[in-house]
Order: C-alpha cells, then sequence, then structure tokens
C-alpha cells in the first residue's frame, strides 16, 4: 500500500458530525467495514479492491483524490469462526471544529464468532481491532498512530438479515468525547421472477443525538448483472448526501466487477477561481464527483458454497 499524505484540510465550515472515516462510506461494496459479525459469513474466502477516485481523469488546473480500499475474509473452523482484515489508504484529512480528526490510512484485523439458532438461522458476533494514522494539525509533526476497536452482531434468517454495531471506537483520547457512531442495518432478497433478484436494504446510523437513514435497492437480472441505487443520507466527505448508481457484473462464479458513481456530486473537486478550463472566473466550478471502481475475487473453500450466487 502507498503512503499517501497529501495535505490537510481544515475546514471551518463544516459542523461536528463532519468527522467520518472514509471506511464506512464504502459499505455498498464493503459490508465488512459496517460491521465485523459479517467477516466470513458467506462461507467462501473473499477479496474486494475499491478504488475511489475524482476525478476519473486528472483535468489541467483541477484538484483530485484518490482513495484505496481493501477487504479478506473467510470462514474458519467449519464455518464457525470467520476472520479478515480490512485496510484503506486515501488522500483526505480534515479537523472539525468540535474536535477529532478524521484518520487517513488504517488497518483493521476482524474475527467473527457463529452460532446456528435454529433451522435456517445463524446469529454472529464480531470484533475487529484497528491501528489508525491521524495528521497531525495546528503543531509540528506529520502523523501520529491510534487504536481502535469495535464490535457488531448480525442475525440472518432465510432472505432476511439484520445487523447492529459499532465499528470503530478511537482509542486516542481526544476522540472519546466524539465517539464512532452505531450503525443498525436491515436487508431482504425478494425474487421477482426465476433467476432475478431484488435487495433491498436500510441503515440508519446514530451519533449524539442525530439519526440518519439511507436506503438502497439492487435488482440482478438472471444473476448476469446487477444494477443498484444507493441514497447515502449518513454521507460521504464531510457529510454531504450522496446518491449512487451502481452496476455488477459477475465473470463466472469467482470473480465480480463493479462501478459506482455519485450523481450529487456534493463532494466534487472545484477548480479555483481564475483555473477555469476556459479562462479567468471569478466563481468556483464543479469539476466531478466521486468515481467507484470495484473488483471482487472469490475463493472456493471445498464446502460447495462457491456454487451459490452471492449477491
Amino acid at each position: 500500500m502507498r503512503h499517501l499524505l497529501l495535505g490537510l484540510m481544515c475546514l471551518g465550515t463544516i459542523s461536528l458530525w463532519a468527522q467520518q472515516e472514509s471506511l464506512r462510506m464504502v459499505y455498498p461494496f464493503i459490508p465488512l467495514s459496517i460491521n465485523p459479525a459479517e467477516a466470513g459469513g458467506k462461507g467462501v474466502a473473499s477479496v474486494t479492491g475499491i478504488f475511489r477516485r475524482k476525478p476519473l481523469f486528472q483535468q489541467t488546473g483541477g484538484a483530485s483524490s484518490s482513495q484505496q480500499y481493501f477487504s479478506f475474509d473467510m470462514p474458519i473452523q467449519q464455518e464457525k469462526w470467520g476472520i479478515g482484515f480490512l485496510a484503506y489508504n486515501t488522500d483526505q484529512s480534515y479537523g472539525p471544529l468540535g474536535g477529532g480528526i478524521a484518520a487517513n490510512l488504517g488497518f483493521a484485523g476482524l474475527l467473527a464468532k457463529r452460532f446456528v439458532i435454529g433451522k435456517g438461522q445463524g446469529l454472529q458476533l464480531g470484533l475487529n481491532l484497528g491501528l489508525n494514522q491521524y495528521p497531525v494539525l495546528g503543531r509540528n509533526g506529520t502523523s501520529e498512530f491510534g487504536g481502535s476497536i469495535g464490535f457488531g452482531i448480525s442475525y440472518q434468517y432465510d432472505k432476511l438479515e439484520l445487523g447492529l454495531s459499532r465499528p470503530t471506537q478511537s482509542l486516542r483520547t481526544l476522540e472519546w468525547t466524539n465517539p464512532n457512531p452505531i450503525y443498525a442495518k436491515v436487508a431482504y432478497q425478494l425474487v421477482p421472477g426465476q433467476g432475478n433478484l431484488l435487495k433491498l436494504g436500510a441503515l440508519m446510523r446514530l451519533q449524539y443525538s442525530e439519526t440518519r437513514f439511507d436506503l438502497n435497492a439492487v435488482f440482478w437480472w438472471q444473476e448476469k448483472f446487477g444494477i443498484g441505487i444507493w441514497w447515502q443520507n449518513t454521507g460521504s466527505e464531510f457529510s454531504n448526501e450522496a446518491l449512487l448508481g451502481s452496476l455488477e457484473v459477475p465473470l463466472g462464479r469467482n470473480f465480480r466487477v463493479g462501478y459506482a458513481y455519485d450523481f450529487l456530486g456534493k463532494n466534487s473537486v472545484y477548480l479555483s477561481p481564475g483555473m477555469t478550463n476556459t479562462g479567468t472566473s471569478t466563481t468556483q466550478t464543479a469539476v466531478s464527483a466521486y468515481h467507484q471502481i470495484f473488483m471482487r475475487y472469490e475463493i472456493d473453500l471445498g464446502n460447495g458454497k462457491i456454487a451459490n450466487f452471492r449477491p
């Protein structure tokens, strides 16, 4: 993983709620970033990578941002346990007025324990332990490291999934006064015709006294491609809302690629005044919102799960 630390952004206009780790924003493609209890839950070894960039191609005079995310998980001990890890590397950091600093580089190990509580029912408890790099704002130095801990619980029954988690609580003294949020997740799968699948979901984020909700829907046609829409009211950079459109295509049972774009563009790159491509300007001009390119490779563990479709 390349070590990127490309400047610090001290934003005096954002609120206390703006502090959010970048890792939480990519849960549409990496659900482990929200709940460590899902580690190993699909019964296969899974490797996922996301490249997130704005704009997709650099423009002269414009700012840009690139972020990389990676996850791995697999079941062990006859699927009684799950293990994995998360890693991310971003080039954006900021310090909200209410205190605290968002990390821009991190790694977390995951451990989950699975219980069979009835026919077709499963319960998983999860834990993650992380190490995060934080930029130093307002004093000498370049960065410092802090530990984090997170917990989660996940319940599955047939086509229903429920989850409750606090994926990370920073162990830095500075962060205890600004705890990371609690998430509640629900998802349900419908079968509108043979070979088709519609997965509906919602996510609630509770932080302090503020509650936000996300909604999402992904339709899979004949298991050949999936088209999704994700209303992320929980936010992207600086807690702006995001509206993602996504497309996923499985290339065999092991490999899947996907793409997503934020149509709201509230987290877009801006050309500075006087630096537009058509001449001088006194106003800022939006260039691009985030593009997300996603890849997943899954490994057969000899338990027959690789033959199952996993939306």
